[in-house]
């Protein structure tokens, strides 16, 4: 494909999944947009922030990222002076050609941010989950409609590869009927007491991190959830000062063609920082023909050093590997995969070889994630209201 004119790309937010921050990586929105250029979809990225200090941050990071990759993008970032909230929308201001954003920030803004946006007749991705209620989802759908915008939510674990071999299965019948999903997936402690401190009390780790998996069942089962009850404890991060649950046990009963069977979600923020991989995730699918089972943090590869201790690595999700001539380093993985698939489809969008309606219909989108809102507004009802069933 010949992408005859590169569209400019918006990316709201300068934290751990953009560029690293916090981490010893250098995060997979940003190494996503320098493939892209390096693709010849995106000319110029404008990458904004809420403070001068992240803008610099970022700065840092994407000078390390021309050094690896040999992609040198022109970059602008935003605020150049001093913090502005609103730094994004000085930033579209700016911005004379055709766009797509990738909005990358704490869950309380994906609202006023992703509608702001819309109105400026942008194609935008949200990072999960896009917002927590199904009257704000609705309220995006409607407006994006209106504008006529493509709008998706960033859920990587589609393109998994282990969860793609699933979604066969299933779509073949070789697990029979469907019983029962378990899932657990969990963090390390240093992710809500260091990194996302300042935003962890406005969300919940179910909410944060539990969404991927219901976003999945839906995906790769097409089932509507008919009711949620949750249940939390909170001992660990109480006691450092964050009032947010440690962890979170959700069950979820869904309703399809074939009959209803039930999803049980472990979630959890502490896990010891010392664990050998930042999240811990496994899942289990169990049928009346068979059973599904993918570890999807041993994936069989692992690392030990004397300065570095053991790890066990995901070589699938987000990861740089020498190019074919083995000068520069490409960003390969399931992670920046997802990205690039937006950007594609909004520069094919731009250029008249794609239609946006039918793209609402098949990627993960506003539409679609009303599963997953309509999933976390019952669970923020259930450990409300004494840990009952809430009928959605």
């Amino acid at each position: 494909m010949v992408y005859d004119t590169p569209i400019d790309l918006l990316i709201v937010g300068a934290g751990m999944y953009v560029c690293g921050r916090g981490t010893n990586g250098l995060g997979t929105i940003l190494p996503a947009a320098f493939e892209a250029v390096r693709q010849g979809k995106i000319k110029t990225i404008h990458l904004a922030s809420a403070t001068k200090k992240s803008a610099d941050l970022a700065k840092i990071q994407s000078n390390i990222l021309k050094e690896v990759t040999g992609v040198c993008p022109e970059i602008q970032f935003y605020p150049e002076k001093k913090d502005d909230p609103k730094a994004y929308l000085n930033a579209v201001s700016q911005i004379k050609a055709p766009c797509a954003a990738i909005v990358s920030v704490p869950d309380a803004l994906h609202f006023e941010i992703t509608a702001n946006l819309i109105k400026k007749g942008i194609h935008v991705q949200v990072v999960k989950p896009l917002v927590p209620t199904k009257e704000e989802n609705q309220a995006l759908i409607r407006l994006k409609n209106k504008h006529q915008i493509l709008g998706c939510v960033e859920y990587h674990k589609r393109y998994d590869q282990a969860n793609l071999k699933l979604y066969d299965l299933i779509r073949k019948g070789a697990l029979g009927d469907l019983l029962h999903f378990r899932i657990n997936y969990s963090q390390r402690k240093t992710i809500p007491r260091n990194m996302f401190k300042g935003s962890v009390e406005t969300t919940n780790i179910f909410q944060y991190l539990g969404v991927h998996y219901v976003d999945l069942i839906y995906f790769l089962t097409h089932a509507v959830p008919v009711r949620v009850m949750s249940m939390g404890m909170k001992k660990y991060l109480l006691d450092q000062g964050i009032n947010t649950y440690d962890t979170i046990q959700t069950l979820v009963e869904w309703n399809h063609g074939q009959g209803q069977f039930l999803s049980s979600h472990l979630t959890g923020w502490i896990d010891p920082d010392i664990s050998t991989a930042m999240s811990d995730q496994r899942l289990e699918v169990i049928g009346t023909k068979g059973r599904y089972r993918s570890d999807q943090k041993n994936r069989g590869v692992t690392f030990v050093a004397d300065d570095h201790g053991y790890e066990e690595i995901n070589p699938y999700f987000s990861q740089f590997y020498p190019d074919q001539e083995g000068d520069f380093m490409q960003i390969q993985g399931y992670g920046p995969k997802s990205i690039l698939q937006f950007i594609t489809d909004a520069v094919d969008i731009v250029h008249n070889r794609k239609d946006v309606e039918r793209l609402n219909q098949i990627r993960p989108s506003f539409e679609s994630s009303m599963v997953v809102s309509g999933v976390l507004e019952a669970s923020e009802k259930s450990l409300a209201e004494n840990n009952i069933w809430i009928k959605i």
